[in-house]
């Protein structure tokens, strides 16, 4: 009797273990299934809309000539909308100009007397102002420029005392830099680390770390040596690390070297007992030069505000450590790149963590560092980080610039290929989007208005990457050119080139400001360069329509179609060469 129980139990339990088994199983599948469905959702939308278009204009030209030119219409409102944010971006840069952020830094252990000396300040600039008698008009111009930035601190420092902000003691303050890099030269990370060295930030509190690759051979090593023996003694520390290769559950990605580096130095944190809040990490490229006052103007950001660690601080980046050494097309790529960022500054709705850009130490070790699988890490931690803390996660812009390399190599057509490979990897971005959708569907405590926006952000933003131009510069010409007779006698079918075009025209009007900002924020001509540069520089701007697509919306569809057919993308290191361009960096 007691063996025909027992063997009841087990059989019982047998069928249970099967059962549990069968459900894990389906629920893992529908979970992949979900996954997949929004791996597909952004290239499939991509291309039905392209190839739904691209039929529809046979079967109904008149309909799609409409389409059209509303649609062209449209980007004519947006291109007037994006100019404004673009010279605003441009205003608050000016506006940081020249503010000694260290003498602020030191201002605020004593916000009474910071406060005294600020309105005196104040009033002395204002009776300066008033007696315009031998100012010249420049003159009058700094003054008011520093008047204003002298009532903007004294604002932040009625802020800071009304709303008992809590200040972090500043000479706390651990600046860490950590430079991944895999094969680049000593030179180009040499250029990297003499900015660094020029920083006014007390050298003794920035340490720095250069990350190199295992798999990059001998001659990783022999950099890392280089720099060992020429920055030894310029930093609070001077850290190198060798990330092994071959790491169970890692990508070859960049992430997952910037992650072991920082887990290394967080080891000499704990033993030191330094605490996490205390420290601000970068995570720079190797090409990154920063400005002598990146560090203080970061760390005021960061010590003056209340929920310091719920943000991310983004600088704006320009490519131009070698912006005249590149040729057009790569230039063209490079400013316009430099200006959506500037744009989006000024939108910190939308602001999202790219490339170059800074964080408190604490938010990073909360979220358990970089993702160690993932391409687009810059963008991904930003979402870590608003997934973790719930939502209650932004960026703040800093206005100030930090300089990088435009993409260039020793020939033409490798310059071409490696900007196309540079742009797809910038578009694989698009992983973020069912990352976010699958964890968005988990998660209880974010609000559904958040939820959608932030996917509708990233699904409208890389659909209309991979498809806007092609619409405008193919489509329009599919109901002229293989129309059906009836269309082809409407007044319609005449005009509509000479429509879209005026209204591509005036939307181009728009460069008129690009390209002006762009000579107001170009390094120096660098000596021996022929100034013929300058008119390059403005014939440049003619091959839009053609980068656009060529180097704009086909990267963007192959990222896409990529995820879409289960091929994910590598990471893929943009191939560093100098010429003759002197770095420079807040021209």
């Amino acid at each position: 009797m007691d063996n025909g129980s027992t063997k009841n139990r087990n059989i019982v339990s047998l069928l249970d273990s099967i059962r549990c088994f069968g459900s894990a199983r389906v629920k893992l599948d529908l979970n992949l299934l979900e996954q997949r469905f929004y791996e597909i959702l952004p290239g499939a939308s991509s291309w039905i809309t392209l190839l739904g278009l691209g039929v529809l204009a046979f079967i109904i030209p008149m309909w799609i000539s409409i389409f059209l030119i509303l649609y062209d219409l449209y980007w004519l409102v947006r291109a007037v909308y994006m100019s404004s944010y673009l010279l605003s971006s441009y205003g608050q840069l000016k506006k940081q100009k020249g503010i000694d952020w260290q003498n602020r830094l030191d201002l605020l252990t004593d916000i009474e007397n910071a406060k005294t000396i600020t309105i005196n300040e104040i009033r002395k600039l204002s009776d300066l102002f008033k007696d315009k008698i031998g100012h010249s008009r420049n003159e009058s111009k700094k003054l008011r420029h520093v008047l204003r930035q002298e009532k903007v601190f004294l604002d932040d420092l009625n802020n800071i005392e009304s709303n008992s902000i809590r200040l972090l003691d500043w000479k706390k303050i651990i600046n860490l830099v950590v430079i991944p890099t895999y094969k680049e030269s000593f030179e180009v990370l040499r250029t990297t680390m003499d900015h660094l060295k020029e920083a006014d930030f007390p050298s003794e509190r920035l340490w720095v770390v250069i990350a190199f690759e295992e798999r990059a051979g001998e001659g990783a090593l022999q950099t890392k040596k280089q720099i060992e023996e020429y920055y030894a003694n310029d930093f609070g520390r001077l850290i190198t690390t060798v990330h092994p290769d071959g790491i169970q559950g890692e990508q070859r990605v960049k992430s997952a070297n910037a992650t072991w580096a920082v887990k290394q130095v967080a080891e000499i944190f704990d033993k030191e007992n330094i605490d996490y809040e205390n420290i601000i990490v970068s995570n720079f490229d190797s090409d990154t030069c920063v400005g002598k006052e990146y560090f203080s103007y970061l760390t005021y950001v960061y010590v003056t505000n209340p929920d310091r660690t719920h943000c991310s601080y983004q600088p704006l980046p320009l490519y131009h450590n070698n912006i005249w050494d590149a040729p057009s097309f790569t230039r063209v790529i490079a400013i316009n790149s430099s200006f959506w960022q500037m744009i989006e500054s000024v939108r910190p709705e939308r602001l999202v963590t790219f490339s170059s850009h800074s964080m408190s130490f604490k938010a990073l070790h909360d979220v358990g560092y970089w993702s160690v699988d993932v391409v687009s890490e810059d963008s991904r931690i930003f979402w870590q980080c608003f997934l973790h803390y719930r939502g209650k996660y932004q960026t703040i812009p800093l206005f100030t610039n930090v300089s990088m390399d435009a993409t260039l190599a020793p020939t033409l057509w490798k310059t071409f290929i490696n900007q196309y490979k540079q742009k797809r990897r910038w578009a694989w971005g698009i992983e973020n989007f069912p990352f976010l959708a699958m964890r968005f569907r988990r998660d209880k405590d974010i609000s559904w208005k958040k939820k959608f926006k932030s996917l509708f952000l990233i699904f409208e933003g890389n659909h209309s990457w991979a498809t806007s131009s092609l619409i405008i510069a193919v489509l329009g010409w599919i109901p002229v050119l293989f129309g059906n007779s009836s269309f082809h006698q409407t007044v319609l079918s005449y005009n509509l080139p000479y429509v879209t075009r005026t209204l591509a025209s005036l939307a181009m009007g728009g460069l008129i400001i690009t390209m002006t900002l762009t000579f107001l924020l170009l390094p120096p001509l660098p000596q021996g360069t022929p100034k013929r540069k300058y008119v390059y520089m403005v014939l440049q701007w003619a091959l839009v329509p053609f980068i656009a697509s060529v180097l704009g919306s086909f990267p963007a569809l192959d990222a896409q179609t990529r995820m879409m057919i289960g091929k994910p993308l590598g990471f893929w290191v943009t191939e560093k060469t100098r010429g003759v361009t002197k770095t420079t960096v807040n021209d």
